[in-house]
């Protein structure tokens, strides 16, 4: 039986290992870093280093769970502009639900136009 692209079988033993190593990471910051110590690095008020973490720790698990890079990266820009916000002292329940409404509409859109693969059924 043939298998289209899609169908192959992909393993993502890799996957897990970056996610993993990045999370222990996230996780050793967090218990021994003070948060302040990382607040004014490269750019002051920013707490870049942890950002850069979580950017990857977040890209690595929606990789796994949404099996697509390019929708991981889609929504761990809007998971870090939701985190950005709360730092500033912006990002409200409202916010965050304005974000994935964007999100989503943006997967709605995306999916309605790219074309489909699939081909009907004789």
């Amino acid at each position: 039986m043939e298998q289209t692209k899609h169908e192959t079988k992909k393993h993502y033993g890799w996957l897990l290992f970056f996610a993993l190593i990045n999370w222990s990471l996230i996780g050793l910051m967090i218990y021994f870093v003070d948060p302040e110590n990382v607040r004014d690095i490269i750019i002051p008020g920013s707490y870049l280093p942890m950002i850069l973490l979580i950017f990857g720790g977040l890209f690595w698990f929606f990789s796994i769970v949404l099996m697509s890079a390019k929708r991981a990266l889609r929504w761990t820009v809007g998971t870090v502009i939701f985190i950005y916000l709360r730092i500033y002292g912006l990002g409200s329940l409202l916010n965050g639900i304005l974000i994935f409404g964007l999100l989503i509409s943006l997967e709605l859109y995306l999916m309605r136009i790219r074309p489909s693969d699939k081909k009907p059924v004789a």
